[in-house]
């Protein structure tokens, strides 16, 4: 099963419009059409079913284009994103094994494919990568689809990979709850290089209308809302946030809306009200999980309840286990669509569950409906904007700046963004701030450079000696 073939079985016969970007659209035919002259160019190139192959784009129609066409060929999608530094980009590509590389900038060393640049709407170069042939057969006999590296140059970020079937599974789980259809016309404003298996395979699924607003925002997103009368938001508390602030929206402009749903990070109650305030409807808060899909979605307009994730979806289980006095504990999951392994270093999701339950490294409670409420991480990440950023591979390339001893790199909230990521830092010589920012963008993705650094005498240590992270 080819979860591009089917997309394409799901909409015969449908031609209404599946992607506007801008001034530019395409209805489901012509998106199918591109897809396949897309898959052959590659497969001429020397793409063959199971390569790796990295995207490095911007989101877009172009972005889709390509992302089908891979998956379409039997290739292996492993996002990047665009902004990725130079250095961090080459290390997920060796760490990947990638025989591909489809990228918007040139890169030496590399051999350039021959592709009609007709193809794409801004500049775009297909790169072939000379690689070892031999596969890990376990990874071969899943059927592969998608790798995400959630972050990371140093090995943190293990490579989440995804079967065809998974997908399909995932986003039928999903569906549960969004019940999307071919009515719906859907305002896109996430970062694609984070968010494209269970939202936009599922939209294009259910032949749903996509109004793609990740470049030049705002203005492409509220522009969008003002042409679409959308019935469906898929977006950050960010965007909500930035929303409710809009002056001179036109009244109305959210009447056909049925749901809002809110992702990539926590929503705020003063978010929720003041969005609510301004177009008579709440966001809804979504919870969701590389490794495991979107096992809840908080459908309920219930004020009460507008922290919560929601309640369970109907193709997952739920456990708290070792729960406190007031009923918070770690959020076990398992159910339909869990990843299928680890690329880096190679494990079988059977090697990794526990009977089948995923440790999501969260730690929540559930009220007497079974709505769920997190109430806290176990783990380091710091989610900035539903990026999600290791604090050891930032240290790790602090601490081999010269004139830094050591450094502890965390989050601090922040209203609007979740979190942001902050650095203290132990010199032994004089460190020129600007200078050190300078080559935190150079090596690394624009989230993930502290928006604040500290100088300290120390830092706090455990009994053994590590860095104390809280």
């Amino acid at each position: 099963m080819n979860i591009v073939e089917l997309i394409f079985s799901e909409n015969t016969g449908h031609t209404g419009p599946a992607l506007i970007e801008g001034g530019r659209s395409v209805s489901y035919p012509e998106l199918f059409k591109d897809v396949r002259s897309m898959a052959k160019q590659l497969e001429v190139g020397g793409l063959k079913k199971g390569a790796y192959v990295a995207i490095c784009l911007r989101g877009g129609i172009d972005y889709i284009v390509i992302s089908l066409a891979v998956l379409l060929c039997g290739g292996i999608l492993v996002p990047i994103i665009e902004t990725a530094g130079e250095e961090e980009i080459k290390s997920l590509i060796r760490i990947a094994g990638t025989e591909v590389l489809i990228s918007s900038r040139r890169f030496s060393g590399f051999q350039e494919l021959a592709i009609d640049p007709t193809t794409f709407s801004k500049p775009t170069f297909v790169f072939k990568i000379q690689r070892d042939s031999i596969r890990d057969q376990k990874i071969k006999a899943i059927d592969a689809a998608f790798v995400r590296f959630s972050s990371g140059t140093t090995g943190v970020s293990k490579g989440v990979i995804l079967s065809h079937r998974t997908i399909q599974e995932r986003t039928d789980a999903a569906d549960k709850a969004l019940c999307m259809s071919r009515n719906d016309r859907v305002i896109w404003v996430l970062n694609m290089s984070f968010h494209f298996v269970v939202t936009i395979l599922l939209f294009l699924r259910r032949g749903s209308e996509l109004f793609i607003c990740e470049e030049n925002f705002p203005q492409s997103f509220i522009s969008s809302i003002s042409e679409s009368l959308p019935t469906f938001l898929y977006a950050s508390p960010f965007h909500y946030s930035l929303l409710a602030k809009t002056q001179g929206l036109p009244l109305g402009i959210f009447r056909n809306v049925r749901l809002a749903v809110s992702t990539a990070m926590s929503l705020s109650i003063e978010v929720a009200e003041r969005f609510h305030a301004a177009f008579g409807i709440y966001p809804s808060q979504a919870y969701g999980i590389i490794e495991v899909g979107l096992p809840c979605v908080n459908t309920s307009q219930d004020s009460s309840r507008l922290l919560s994730v929601g309640k369970l979806l109907t193709d997952y289980q739920l456990k708290l286990v070792e729960p406190d006095d007031q009923g918070r504990g770690r959020i076990f999951l398992k159910g339909r669509g869990l990843f299928d392994a680890y690329l880096h270093p190679t494990r079988m999701a059977n090697e990794v569950l526990t009977d089948g339950w995923f440790d999501t490294g969260d730690t929540g409670s559930l009220d007497e409906k079974g709505f769920l409420f997190i109430t806290g991480r176990t783990k380091n990440v710091i989610n900035f904007c539903g990026m999600k950023i290791f604090p050891e591979e930032v240290e790790h390339f602090l601490n081999q700046y010269p004139g830094i001893k050591e450094s502890r790199v965390y989050g601090k909230a922040h209203p609007e963004y979740g979190e942001i990521v902050c650095a203290d830092i132990v010199a032994t010589e004089l460190v020129i701030l600007d200078n050190l920012r300078l080559e935190c963008y150079r090596k690394h993705a624009k989230y993930k450079v502290p928006k604040e650094f500290s100088f300290v005498n120390e830092l706090p240590k455990t009994v053994s000696g590590k860095v104390r992270r809280c």
